[in-house]
């Protein structure tokens, strides 16, 4: 079971809508996965308990330090509402056959 993490700028409200919006995907995919939300100043300090993070673009360089050698895969997405976006960022990474 993937753990992942979406977070944004905006603060809890937005970050619960990408968390509704990764479910529908990750549910319409068939992945297993359990989603957390977080304001990016936590989500942060908490990235390396996850698999994957989705983070908006303008939010990327937050977790500049993190490196391939980190578990934990960091995704951004230019509209982090999309469903497509994150349908396309999952095959991209190879989360989806």
């Amino acid at each position: 079971m993937l753990k992942v993490l979406v977070t944004c700028g905006n603060g809890m409200g937005s970050s619960l809508m990408m968390k509704l919006k990764a479910e529908g995907v990750f549910k319409k995919l068939g992945l297993d996965a359990t989603i957390d939300h977080a304001p990016i100043g936590q989500a942060v300090s908490m990235a390396n308990s996850f698999d994957l993070v989705f983070c908006p673009l303008s939010l990327i360089d937050q977790f500049k330090d993190f490196t391939s050698k980190d578990r934990v895969k960091i995704v951004s997405l230019v509209n982090v509402i999309s469903e497509k976006e994150m349908e396309q960022k999952l095959r991209e990474n190879g989360y989806v056959k």
